[in-house]
């Protein structure tokens, strides 16, 4: 018999017992796909997880001659909000990366309990390929930029998003943010985001590396220069001078708005705009 515990068949456990109270043995084990002798560890287990106080929350007596199971379960049980294995393992992963909450379990005795018994059932490797410092900076709700590989792509794209949640998919764990450019929410991929920086850091790490591409475009509709900060253009008549993250952030505001701009310079971004803009008409035949 296995002695680890899968969180996923303690919720499929609770599930059961909550929408039928009464159950068949042999039915039980069958919904639950594991062996008879196995529900009466996993249920040892969970009355132990759901007591309060030396009461149980949820209890339960055998029948041994119908063979049958009867599961009691107070009513305070309902004021208990349950997680599952990935919203857990989401809850450690921030606990161990981020700054903010590192602090969490150094400073609040309750977190740090929690984290002890909880961190060492997960895997988190992750952590110690190549993302060291990724998530110092990165504070959820709040303005940041992170650098980012895209699939398929060997270049890094700088992107200023507001994260908002770290969720699972089938590719592994996933950053969902707000793209503040785009104002479109987006997913990032944990294991292709290179760094993340402060707005502060960002912006002295471009002067000392020059990492900022300054086009000069002509336009025809305004509506272009609202996907641009204010701060970060100048205009003269109908000539913009417009600084950017870097080229690849210039080149999409481009494919975004080439039907309003023409662009001066520089002229790397007036090329690279041709290379793709061929490529698309030989793709389409035009």
């Amino acid at each position: 018999m296995s002695k680890k515990v899968d969180l996923q068949l303690v919720m499929s456990v609770l599930s059961l017992i909550q929408n039928q109270q009464k159950w068949n043995l042999n039915n039980f084990a069958q919904k639950l796909n594991i062996d008879e002798k196995e529900i009466f560890y996993i249920l040892s287990v969970i009355t132990d997880i759901y007591s309060q106080q030396g009461e149980l929350l949820i209890d339960y007596e055998f029948d041994d001659t119908n063979k049958e199971l009867l599961f009691n379960i107070n009513p305070s049980l309902k004021n208990i909000i349950q997680i599952n294995d990935g919203e857990l393992f989401n809850l450690i992963f921030l606990l161990s990366s981020n700054s903010i909450y590192k602090e969490l379990v150094k400073n609040n005795s309750d977190v740090e309990k929690f984290y002890n018994a909880v961190s060492p059932y997960f895997n988190l490797e992750i952590l110690e390929e190549n993302n060291d410092g990724v998530f110092e900076n990165l504070a959820f709700f709040e303005e940041s930029i992170i650098s980012y590989i895209k699939l398929g792509s060997t270049k890094e794209t700088f992107y200023r998003i507001q994260p908002v949640l770290l969720t699972t998919n089938n590719d592994g764990i996933v950053l969902e943010a707000i793209d503040l450019n785009d104002e479109k929410l987006k997913t990032f991929l944990i294991n292709r985001i290179v760094d993340s920086l402060s707005i502060e850091d960002f912006r002295e790490s471009k002067k000392s590396n020059k990492m900022e591409t300054v086009m000069k475009f002509t336009y025809s509709n305004e509506k272009v220069l609202t996907d641009i900060n204010k701060d970060d253009y100048q205009l003269k008549n109908n000539h913009v001078e417009a600084k950017f993250y870097s080229e690849s952030n210039a080149l999409n505001f481009v494919i975004k708005n080439y039907e309003y701009i023409e662009i001066m310079s520089p002229q790397s971004l007036i090329n690279e705009f041709k290379i793709r803009n061929d490529k698309l008409k030989k793709k389409l035949k035009i």
